[in-house]
């Protein structure tokens, strides 16, 4: 439903209902669609610590408390209001005055002056309606109605940016916690592959020089986990910021493992363009700024045309206690009513051009928005085609990392068995268990790019909202899963 057909004693119905609440084209007839979930003020109230957060529960978190969003709706309710101000242009102003004053005046006259003095006052009513302007109100109306479109438009990809930032944020962060993890079984083997040394040094059956590379590789499993949590810390700290509160707030959070992977893309990259090209928000906010530019060159070329206007006035004229002297010291008083009524044309014939100028400007400014259409179109077609093919990769890789993990974990068993025999070296053993740990380090960020390639391709097509996470994606086939 177009902004333009709101009901006028329901002026605001055609923005968002609330930050929180992602807006629908025909929202302005279903006002009570949704309902914010939550209505709280504090930071602390929206952060439950007993609550295990997956990621549809951090976006909503983030759309309550960061406040971005709010801006983004305030943004759209003054859409709404310059609308209503706009449609204020087709009624009439009915305008109160009233004066009064204190007067003495003095005429001259043969022998001398004539003096009057006393109390006047004056109430009127004054009334002007444009009844006919060639446009130029209605083009001022749909202006501001393609403009509250826009901003509407504005408020539901800022919905979609906030919850891919916290989407990536939030990947990131597991990534960093499940390499901690990672990094704790490194140096645990590094403990235990030195430990044995030291055993098979004070037995004869180990070199020196085999435990100082042991120990290096125990320092060096060490220097990683530390590597890890400051990682940790950064990753925090981001996914924090992304969602609007404090990092000093530790939530719970689920475990990488347990998000969904996509299994793989069944739409072409072409259908994904072209559905795209249809309901990204921020190409329909262009859209709409498009069709107010258009709007405005309408207005300007109205300008050129005459105006007719409706006036009309009326109201009381009272004078008290007026004196006059001479002829005789008279007082008196009187009340009578005045009004009157007319119908004016106003044309501007000439103004050094300004009209001409303007309806240039409205023009250029009307091609360049055009422009930035074309612009945003061919960033949004090359965002999907590198999303896409990013996407197909880090599913291939993501196979690939599990045979390596599984072939790493196979080999450093049967290496550390062999050594325990003696028939490997520990140059074997620490390479094995270098092996291990890339293998382990390369698993957790092939998981990691996988939902972070999948949350962009989502992202890009302009899908997602804080419902589209966890749940099944056209894009995804049977959607995310495992």
């Amino acid at each position: 439903m177009s902004p333009s057909a709101v009901l006028l004693d329901q002026p605001y119905t055609a923005a968002p209902v609330a930050p929180t609440v992602y807006w629908q084209s025909n929202q302005a007839t279903t006002r009570t669609q949704q309902t914010p979930i939550l209505n709280h003020s504090s930071e602390e109230s929206l952060i439950d610590t007993k609550l295990t957060y997956d990621l549809p529960a951090l976006v909503d978190l983030a759309l309550h408390s960061n406040p971005e969003t709010r801006v983004s709706w305030e943004e759209a309710k003054a859409a709404a209001a310059r609308l209503e101000r706009n449609r204020s242009a087709w009624y009439p102003t009915l305008t109160a005055m009233a004066f009064g004053q204190y007067f003495k005046t003095s005429f001259p006259i043969p022998g001398g002056a004539l003096v009057s003095n006393g109390y006047a006052s004056f109430g009127s009513l004054d009334l002007a309606w444009t009844l006919f302007d060639f446009g130029r109100r209605e083009a001022l109306v749909d202006a501001g109605a393609q403009r509250l479109s826009a901003a509407n438009f504005a408020f539901n990809r800022k919905h979609q940016e906030i919850a891919y930032r916290v989407a990536t944020s939030f990947f990131a962060y597991q990534a960093a916690l499940a390499k901690i993890m990672a990094a704790q079984q490194t140096f645990e083997a590094a403990r235990a592959g030195s430990a044995s040394v030291q055993a098979k040094l004070g037995k004869g059956l180990a070199t020196r020089p085999d435990l100082l590379l042991a120990i290096q590789e125990q320092a060096k499993a060490s220097y990683d986990l530390q590597d890890a949590h400051s990682s940790e810390i950064q990753a925090h700290a981001d996914l924090t910021a992304n969602l609007g509160i404090s990092p000093s707030y530790s939530l719970q959070l689920i475990n990488l493992n347990q998000l969904p992977l996509p299994e793989g893309l069944i739409q072409s990259v072409e259908k994904i363009v072209d559905q795209a090209l249809e309901q990204r928000p921020d190409l329909m906010a262009r859209l709409a700024e498009l069709r107010a530019r258009e709007a405005e060159v309408k207005k300007a070329r109205a300008e050129f045309w005459p105006k007719f206007s409706l006036g009309g006035k009326v109201g009381n004229q009272y004078w008290g206690n007026v004196h006059t002297n001479p002829p005789g010291n008279e007082t008196y008083s009187a009340s009578n009513m005045v009004g009157s009524a007319m119908l004016t044309m106003e044309w501007t014939l000439f103004d050094g051009f300004e009209r001409s100028n303007a309806v240039h400007e409205a023009e250029a400014k009307k091609n360049a928005s055009n422009a930035q259409l074309d612009v945003l179109r061919l960033e949004i077609t090359r965002d999907i085609w590198k999303a896409y093919a990013d996407t197909k990769t880090t599913l291939e890789k993501r196979e690939y990392a599990l045979a390596l993990l599984k072939a790493a974990e196979e080999s450093y068993a049967a290496t550390q068995e062999s050594y325990t025999q003696g028939f490997s070296t520990v140059i074997e053993l620490l390479s094995a268990q270098k092996d291990l740990a890339r293998a382990r380090y390369t698993e957790i960020d092939s998981r990691a790019s996988l939902l972070r390639s999948a949350a962009t391709l989502v992202y890009a097509a302009g899908e997602q909202s804080r419902e589209d996470f966890n749940i099944e994606s056209k894009l995804f086939g049977k959607g995310l899963s495992e």
